[in-house]
């Protein structure tokens, strides 16, 4: 039986090799032996994997990417058995033993194992990253979901270091002034899962009815990690009880640590027993309490991955919404239990259901549930649509059959699945016995369809529907309809009743409302669609937003004129307009979030200058000196302002305003927008690093010089990219800085540039490939019409690889967006 595909020498692994290899092995262990003081550029690993075969004389492949030097198989050596990134050996039935010993190269991609060297002290840290495909980077071995293994790890590293794993160490001192850190058996994890950290972290601990926590950071970072823990071991500790209560089962592992990683490719990674965060979240800067919100909703993410996906784990990627909807949906839930930021639902309507409702109004939108042939297709199924618009559809779910009821469905899914694999079939099975059969409907609907339903208002014809749309199939629907009315300068609510439409009876009759000012579909923002609002509740909306007392009914209104805007329904300049006159009655990581897309909407979508810095200029005037809505006001006016003299008072650390300190991150801000502007920089970026010595300072003084409209510094700019001196991450800071609007002269010669570098690096590191494709798309250029055609003729070719052309058709997705939206600005312009 040879489970080796045609695809051998690709670094991918499609859903059939899976199948089949997880049909012919079973009861895997790996004994995984890694010294990383060999040198700078690889590591030594040696693994040795024990498991059953089913079959006699099967050809079977272990996933390695690394150089092989050995392979043994049950005793005997196995000459040439390396074939690409794939290891074959014939196996016998019953109990195998093989083993893999070679060198692997350290990554710098943030993928594999990662090394970093810390500028301000030299010193070295490593980390693992392995979803969804590269455990096998670093250790042979069946590198798929569903062949849950234990896992004993030995990590040889340099003295002085500490090793931080899945179980708890037992470092043993050897003659040489190296260590040996060596780790208990896992429980049964897929490799995805197994993780390390590497390096001289500085550590520290508490604990939470028993279960022992651990906080670690890097030297240079241990005085946030110290200011902060106070506050994250709270969220922990309180997100481990809700959990234990809500899930009806303790913490399932034996100890809980954080690691804080340098240049970390996500925002996090639930690995048992060794979290990887990346550092964004030990505040090195001034926060707005919505930041802390934030971090907290990401522990509680990844606590919720401790059940969902670490005890019982997808059978492949198809599921990935089992890992990640269920660990969006319960840390919102969580918070207003676990934190002491309130109910995160409307939070989630503000900052989340945008982006999800953005990626299916492009052309690459699909279903919650994502066909995944292969690991490729796996990469860039990490997006909105599987986390934020899942959430959204399982928070539909959990308020139609009741949070009891769905409480108790959960915890029936993870008694049945404990330690093993399950699917979407397993979770419909365990809800079914707590639902009255709406769940078959439900997933169907939601989980199986792409798209989102557009609802809106007819006061001519007294209804309510959902649009007929030929890409969206319709869904049953329960809303509320919340009707206001304008009295005396306030709206106030006249009726809230309840909806239901279905894919036969698209409208309802709304015949008791009268005539409201205002009328909100959806206003509980309990279903997932988009809400179009009729012409005089937008009008409405658009006098008095902030007069409304319901802070959900607010966010489902602000989603609703973003949407307009997006959909090129609503001039850029009156969605700014309101931001300004309604905004500042929300909270002030609502007005940060508002304010980004005011920024947006005035330089990308808007047709013709918008008084937005003026206007930001006066409300800061009158914002309470030291207060969290000045500092919110400040970044704004940053990214909008075109003021040379504010810009470089700001970049020299100087504040004009009254109780305001310039920290490093306004004042890199301010940076990067004089040299965007094209300002005179004047040895301000020589002073800032000087203050910001470390690697964030570096980072960000690539995106400045990446920014400045110079044919030169986007020469410089392009040739760091495609050199070897960069990681991904200072890469990304290029990117970031590269396309900038109003530099259509300077950038327009990189359109034809772009599209020959992405033919020519169909082979390169997908990680790179992917953030180029998605950076540097040629939006800001004086040859549209041209890069639209080149662009298909592109796709067209067949030359990419199925992840770049998604990026590319998003990309160009967004391009006849903004033209659109541009267009609807200028009609108005002109009426």
């Amino acid at each position: 039986m040879a489970l080796e595909g045609r695809a051998a020498v690709r670094d991918t692994l499609t859903r059939d090799e899976a199948a089949a290899r997880s049909a012919e092995i079973s009861h895997v262990h790996y004994a995984v032996d890694l010294d990383v003081t060999a040198g700078e550029r690889t590591f030594m690993t040696s693994t040795v994997v024990r498991f059953q075969a089913r079959t006699a004389d099967a050809v079977v492949f272990l996933d390695f990417a690394g150089a092989v030097e050995s392979v043994e198989c049950n005793g005997r050596a196995v000459p040439d058995a390396q074939h690409g990134p794939r290891v074959r050996v014939t196996v016998r039935p019953g109990v195998n033993e093989v083993r893999v010993t070679g060198t692997a190269p350290y990554s710098r991609t943030g993928e594999g194992l990662h090394r970093f060297r810390d500028p301000l002290d030299g010193e070295v840290y490593l980390h693992t990253k392995f979803e969804p495909f590269a455990a096998h980077r670093v250790f042979a071995c069946f590198d798929q979901p569903d062949l849950k293994a234990t896992v004993e790890l030995t990590v040889t590293a340099e003295e002085g270091w500490v090793v931080v794993a899945n179980t708890d160490p037992v470092p043993v001192p050897l003659p040489d002034g190296r260590s040996t850190w060596r780790f208990g058996r896992t429980p049964p994890l897929p490799p995805y899962l197994v993780a390390f950290c590497a390096g001289p972290f500085r550590r520290l601990r508490s604990s939470h009815h028993g279960v022992p926590l651990a906080l670690y950071a890097r030297n240079s970072l241990f005085a946030q990690l110290r200011a902060d823990a106070p506050e994250i071991f709270e969220v922990l500790g309180r997100g481990l009880d809700h959990y234990r209560r809500l899930f009806g089962l303790a913490y399932p592992f034996a100890k809980y640590d954080h690691v804080f990683a340098p240049e970390y490719a996500f925002g996090g990674m639930e690995h048992p027993g060794c979290v990887t965060l990346n550092e964004r979240f030990l505040f090195a800067h001034r926060v707005i309490e919505d930041k802390r919100r934030r971090r907290a909703e990401v522990l509680l993410h990844e606590m919720a991955h401790m059940w969902f996906g670490d005890y019982v784990t997808l059978r492949w990627w198809d599921d990935l919404w089992l890992n990640e909807a269920f660990a969006e949906l319960m840390s919102v839930h969580a918070q207003t239990v676990v934190t002491p930021y309130g109910d995160g639902w409307t939070a989630y309507t503000h900052h989340a259901l945008p982006a999800a409702r953005h990626a299916d109004r492009l052309p690459t939108s699909h279903a919650i549930r994502v066909d995944t042939p292969d690991t490729d297709a796996a990469r860039v199924n990490f997006g909105p649509i599987v986390y934020k618009r899942g959430a959204a559809v399982l928070h539909d779910l959990a308020e139609r059959v009741g949070w009891t009821s769905f409480a108790a469905g959960v915890r029936a899914y993870l008694r049945a699945h404990a330690w093993g694999n399950a699917g979407l079939e397993d979770f419909v099975a365990a809800l079914r016995q707590v639902s009255d059969g709406v769940v078959d409907r439900w997933v169907t609907e939601w989980l199986l369809r792409p798209g989102v339903n557009t609802v809106e208002v007819s006061r001519r014809e007294g209804r309510v529907r959902q649009l007929s749309d030929p890409d969206v199939a319709p869904r049953h629907l329960k809303l509320t309809i919340a009707a206001y009315d304008d009295r005396d300068g306030k709206l106030l609510r006249v009726r809230h009743p309840r909806v239901s439409l279905t894919p036969w009876r698209l409208e309802a009759t709304l015949d008791e409302f009268g005539s409201p000012d205002l009328l909100v579909p959806n206003a509980d923002a309990a279903g997932h669609v988009k809400v179009r609002l009729d012409p005089r509740s937008r009008r409405t909306a658009l006098r008095g937003l902030s007069t409304l007392d319901d802070p959900r009914a607010r966010a489902v209104v602000w989603g609703a004129l973003w949407d307009d805007v997006l959909d090129a329904r609503l001039p850029a300049r009156a969605y700014a307009q309101a931001v300004l006159t309604h905004g500042p009655r929300e909270t002030d990581g609502v007005v940060e979030a508002l304010l980004e897309r005011a920024v947006t909407a005035v330089q990308v979508y808007g047709a013709a200058d918008f008084p937005l810095a003026h206007r930001l200029h006066e409300q800061l005037a009158d914002a309470a000196a030291g207060s969290d809505r000045q500092l919110v006001l400040a970044r704004a006016l940053v990214s909008a302002v075109a003021d040379h003299g504010l810009l470089a008072e700001l970049g020299g650390g100087r504040s004009p305003w009254p109780g305001l300190d310039v920290d490093r991150d306004l004042r890199w801000r301010a940076l990067v927008r004089l040299a965007a502007t094209g300002g005179e920089l004047d040895g301000l970026l020589d002073l800032a690093r000087a203050a910001d010595p470390g690697d964030s300072g570096r980072r960000n003084a690539l995106e400045a010089e990446a920014a400045r409209p110079t044919a030169a510094a986007k020469e410089q700019a392009w040739t760091r990219l495609f050199g070897d001196d960069l990681s991904l991450a200072e890469k990304k800071a290029v990117l970031a800085g590269f396309r900038q609007p109003g530099q259509e002269a300077v950038l327009t010669p990189y359109a034809d540039r772009y599209l020959r570098a992405l033919a020519d690096r169909v082979d390169g590191r997908p990680e790179f490939v992917l953030a180029f494709a998605h950076a540097l798309f040629p939006r800001y250029t004086f040859a549209e019409q041209r890069v639209l055609a080149d662009i298909g003729d592109l796709v067209a070719s067949e030359v990419l690889s199925g992840a770049v052309v998604k990026v590319v058709r998003e990309e160009r997705a967004e391009l006849l967006l903004a033209r659109a939206a541009r267009a609807c600005d200028t009609a108005d312009l002109e009426r």
